[in-house]
């Protein structure tokens, strides 16, 4: 058979019969125009100089309507750790939504963790309800991916994080969770 053109759509609901072995410590979901160069750069570079850590972050801002990739759910796949970062326009973002549901498959198949940050004013209860910049969910094909992406939103409010209001002070609190830099793994206080 012939291999599916390079357009064809990617799903993230698809999963490998494979479990391969963590190759980031952490991978970052992110709305690029929201904490880019403010929260992001502050938090990557702790990560990656103060704890030494392998940090995936997806840096190429998508177009409108494009597809979760193949390469970034092997990357999610492959990560130890996750921290989304959910900012006003997270919801905004078909890509962001994909990718937070299949970090929430990955968190609960292979028992990784996943820590919610909420950011630039928005609330769990944003998250959780859909409701403030979370009320309207970018328009799809399907009703079922509408779906996952609420349900995945439900469960992510639910899940223990931060509000973080002014990045020092997040960044510290964040910082709670991570130990033992120098063997380079992720360990996570309980």
């Amino acid at each position: 058979l012939p291999s599916p053109p390079s357009t064809a759509r990617v799903s993230p609901y698809l999963s490998s019969s494979r479990v391969l072995p963590p190759k980031h410590d952490v991978f970052i979901s992110f709305r690029g125009i929201d904490v880019r160069d403010t929260f992001l750069s502050h938090l990557n570079s702790f990560l990656k100089h103060q704890k030494k850590f392998a940090v995936y972050k997806d840096d190429l801002d998508l177009e409108r309507g494009e597809d979760i990739s193949l390469s970034l759910l092997e990357a999610i796949e492959r990560s130890a750790v996750y921290i989304v970062i959910f900012s006003p326009n997270y919801a905004d973002s078909p890509w962001c939504l994909d990718e937070l549901v299949k970090i929430l498959q990955c968190g609960e198949r292979y028992g990784r963790r996943v820590i919610p940050v909420f950011y630039g004013g928005v609330d769990p209860s944003h998250v959780e309800n859909q409701t403030g910049s979370y009320r309207k969910l970018p328009a799809v094909e399907t009703v079922g991916r509408i779906r996952s992406w609420r349900t995945a939103l439900t469960k992510s409010a639910a899940i223990s994080g931060f509000s973080s209001q002014v990045t020092r002070y997040g960044l510290h609190n964040l910082s709670r969770f991570f130990h033992n830099p120098e063997s380079n793994l992720i360990g996570l206080l309980l």
